[in-house]
């Protein structure tokens, strides 16, 4: 498989092949449960590195990029090839 590139924020993201399942809208309680910690933890270390994201219930794709981007990918989600 291919890795993929997503447009995100003005620029362009490589996204490994293992990592692009994980590539798609999720809620805030979606992403802190890949990382093992909680809602408000998530949103703690979003604020910390100043990360400015979308209010809506669901986040967008670029957002949830974004989040991989600043945590590093969940290795709890890792799919091997």
């Amino acid at each position: 498989m291919k890795s993929i590139i997503y447009h995100v924020h003005g620029r362009n993201v490589e996204i490994p092949a293992e990592y692009a399942h994980l590539v798609c809208m999720k809620t805030r309680k979606e992403i802190a449960a890949e990382y093992d910690i909680t809602v408000y933890m998530l949103n703690r270390r979003i604020k910390a590195r100043k990360l400015l994201l979308s209010r809506q219930r669901v986040l967008p794709i670029e957002d949830v990029v974004e989040i991989y981007l600043l945590l590093g990918w969940a290795l709890k989600q890792y799919k091997p090839q």
